[in-house]
């Protein structure tokens, strides 16, 4: 059998480039926006604005458009790939970074104007525990 080129080196790990949107909570308390979710959700918007909701244990997304449009909004970095926040304070405040790279179907909330992560319904995981051990 012959070689078999893969070319979709931008796809992400997981999901090949141009599928569904994908929000990932990462170990490294950063937040990764694929290019779907980045289109769908963000359009022209470089801004974030972050908000829990402990009762139902969701996060939810604002976005803004830039870190100037509100005193609590993050910047959306922009990628080819697609995107990321950096709520780290956020995140640690409410104990939600993840011991591994979490990714979610991100859905888009009406009522409420927020892209909403369901963090009990988390779509697949992405590498190991920095801190393994041998029990």
């Amino acid at each position: 059998m012959a070689f078999e080129k893969f070319d979709e080196s931008g796809a992400g790990r997981g999901r090949p480039a141009g599928t569904e949107p994908m929000i990932s909570l990462r170990k490294s308390a950063s937040i990764g926006i694929n290019r779907a979710a980045l289109e769908e959700f963000f359009a022209e918007n470089e801004g974030a604005v972050m908000y829990y909701d402990e009762d139902k244990n969701r996060i939810g997304i604002e976005p803004v458009a830039d870190k100037d449009a509100d005193e609590a909004a993050y910047t959306v970095s922009i990628t080819d790939a697609g995107g990321t926040i950096a709520p780290k304070a956020f995140l640690e405040r409410y104990g939600l970074v993840p011991e591994v790279t979490t990714q979610f179907d991100p859905e888009w909330d009406d009522d409420e104007s927020l892209v909403v992560l369901d963090l009990d319904n988390p779509s697949g995981t992405y590498g190991t525990p920095d801190d393994e051990t041998d029990e």
